[in-house]
């Protein structure tokens, strides 16, 4: 861009995505210094007019982070003087490594881990099955019954003469008796009833699964990273 932008060192650089892509820490008369932060420590040369805005504390860039970063910008330009408020390139990192980062960032990596949830529902678990059958007993009962019997007595003559013209007849005489017979019958009679109950037990059951959990591992050939031992505890 042609118009004159007001630029403050320290201000932070955003690309045209919203991503940050660093620090300003200073800027010449075509360029500013940016530098990416404590674990990318490598300045680049961004042209002026590749920024649409600048405030107090940001500066927007044209291009986004991804293009920014790879655009050839981390060379030092040819014509690499600087303005009064700021230091040359080499000058500041001798700054650096002497009292260390003057704007150090940090990143936050996120771990995770699994754990098991359970949850429950209703199966299956079979059926119970109730079934009536017929059982055919004998059963013995006493029922008093009344029958006729006939009973001949026989009773001392009086002696007196009778003349009834009924002497030395032969026949019969014919006495009808009764008796009772017993006649069986059924009933039905409830003796009792069966009440069937669904009943529900709590009982504990133990359940085991894989879980996952990420791990950080810090690759530093020089030796110089010092790493937290808490941030190896797992997180509960």
């Amino acid at each position: 861009m042609e118009q004159q932008q007001i630029l403050h060192p320290g201000a932070n650089v955003y690309g045209a995505d919203g991503a940050k892509v660093g620090t300003m820490q200073t800027y010449g008369g075509s360029y500013i210094v940016v530098e990416k932060g404590f674990f990318f420590p490598k300045d680049y040369y961004i042209p002026i007019s590749e920024i649409t805005e600048s405030t107090d504390d940001a500066v927007y860039l044209s291009v986004t982070k991804d293009e920014a970063l790879h655009q050839g910008w981390d060379q030092v330009p040819s014509n690499s003087t600087t303005t009064g408020e700021s230091m040359e390139t080499s000058d500041r990192m001798a700054a650096t490594q002497t009292t260390g980062y003057q704007d150090q960032e940090s990143l936050r990596v996120p771990v995770h881990e699994e754990h098991l949830e359970a949850s429950k529902h209703m199966a299956n678990a079979g059926e119970v099955t109730i079934n009536k059958h017929v059982v055919t007993d004998q059963e013995t009962i006493e029922v008093p019954v009344t029958e006729e019997r006939v009973r001949v007595d026989w009773r001392e003559p009086t002696g007196d003469m009778t003349d009834d013209g009924v002497a030395f007849e032969e026949g019969s005489i014919d006495i009808p008796i009764s008796r009772e017979e017993v006649d069986v019958s059924k009933r039905k009679v409830q003796t009792g009833e069966v009440e069937v109950t669904k009943e529900r037990q709590q009982r504990t059951q133990k359940v085991t699964g894989d879980v996952r959990r990420e791990v950080v591992d810090v690759d530093d050939p020089t030796g110089k990273a010092t790493e937290n031992k808490k941030s190896k505890q797992r997180a509960r």
